[in-house]
């Protein structure tokens, strides 16, 4: 961004171009005892894409490089496509990223060279959110030259960053990006006897049912202002891992697990858990420890006993305890929300419509009939 200082603060050059840009990036990555600390940081600001000037010419020329000791996602990815940031964070003590997830969006402008990423041990999964047009990015990736070859929703794009590749693109683009560092691959493979040595299949803007659907339930709820849990991040690093290493890294298919579920303490300690954190602060490897499973065996286990995943009974628990609220007390709705583990009203009130068919308030109507003295009591107790 090209800017003056004038009177004391940052004025715009005249004759500048606009684009708006937001990204949203979320990284996890954990300690040896798997401590997670978070940091949130918004920012959403618009950013100038400068007309080209004859003095700049020879520099547009010259190769650019983006920071040595930078990762491709979040504020080092946005500098790379020259658009402005919005940050959220999951880290772990040691700061080492495992799993990011960052959306970059930009307006018209045209095409334009990116500086060269530096080399990393990491895949990044690059979907277009809109279809791209074909020739708005191109690519000199491993010495061949690839790009878009038809313009279709959700195309997916895996990358080596190991490699080298020098790129171009233009806008408008909207894509989200998801970051996989090595060691979270290999921990996965470990976890599911497969091999932890394996080579990515690059592949470029093509139909994946699976990351389009798992792009869909992670934007739903950005669109919406719902930050997303540590379980349900947690749940898309292992699920994204493992469909890489299946489908795109030549790994076999994974071992035919004994068709046991969960043991009956494991169960009673599981349902403890989600039910003592019912906001979703909690990750599947400490739900895992405490069944003393890895994680990727506690959640194969898991959906056996229970029928779903960990992130979806959870929901479902929210679910039954908004409604012993409803039809056992007078609180408002928005308290029922924010004790039942959803961030907002609107939140909760979407998601019970969605499973219950039909709104909480419509609900707590058609079961009134649990709400008498009993209701009374419980509330004054919890006014006191």
């Amino acid at each position: 961004m090209r800017s003056s200082a004038r009177n004391g603060r940052c004025v715009l050059r005249k004759r500048a171009r606009f684009v708006h840009s937001m990204y949203w990036s979320v990284t996890v990555s954990r300690d040896a005892v798997g401590s997670i600390c978070v940091h949130n940081v918004e920012m959403s600001r618009p950013v100038v894409s400068p007309q080209r000037k004859a003095e700049e010419a020879l520099d547009k020329l010259a190769v650019r490089h983006a920071n040595p000791g930078a990762r491709m996602f979040g504020s080092s990815l946005a500098d790379v496509f020259s658009t402005p940031a919005y940050d959220c964070r999951v880290v772990g003590s040691d700061q080492k990223p495992e799993f990011a997830v960052t959306r970059l969006r930009s307006g018209p402008r045209e095409m334009e060279k990116a500086p060269i990423y530096p080399p990393d041990q990491a895949i990044l999964i690059c979907v277009s959110l809109t279809p791209a047009a074909i020739g708005q990015w191109q690519a000199l990736y491993n010495g061949r030259n690839v790009g878009v070859t038809r313009a279709i929703p959700f195309a997916t794009t895996f990358i080596d960053l190991s490699c080298r590749m020098e790129m171009w693109v233009r806008g408008p683009f909207d894509y989200l990006h998801y970051y996989l560092s090595r060691e979270l691959l290999e921990r996965i493979a470990l976890d599911n006897a497969v091999a932890s040595s394996f080579q990515l299949r690059e592949v470029f803007f093509v139909e994946d049912l699976v990351v389009a659907q798992m792009t869909k339930n992670i934007v739903s709820p950005v669109k919406h202002g719902e930050p997303l849990d540590r379980l349900a991040l947690d749940q898309f690093a292992m699920v994204l891992g493992a469909h890489t290493l299946q489908a795109h890294c030549g790994a076999p298919k994974f071992a035919v697990p004994p068709r046991r579920g969960l043991e009956p303490w494991q169960k009673l300690r599981t349902e403890e858990m989600l039910r003592a954190h019912l906001e979703g602060n909690i990750t599947i490897r400490e739900l895992a420890t405490a069944c003393s499973l890895s994680a990727s065996h506690f959640g194969r286990c898991f959906r056996l006993s229970f029928g779903t995943s960990v992130h979806q009974r959870l929901i479902q628990l929210r679910i039954d305890h908004a409604k012993d609220l409803l039809s056992g007390t007078n609180r408002a709705l928005v308290e029922i929300a924010l004790l039942s583990g959803f961030c907002d009203q609107a939140a909760f009130s979407r998601t019970f419509s969605r499973i219950e068919h039909m709104t909480p308030s419509r609900w707590r109507r058609l079961n009134i009939d649990g709400i008498g003295a009993r209701g009374n009591n419980v509330h004054a107790i919890g006014s006191r």
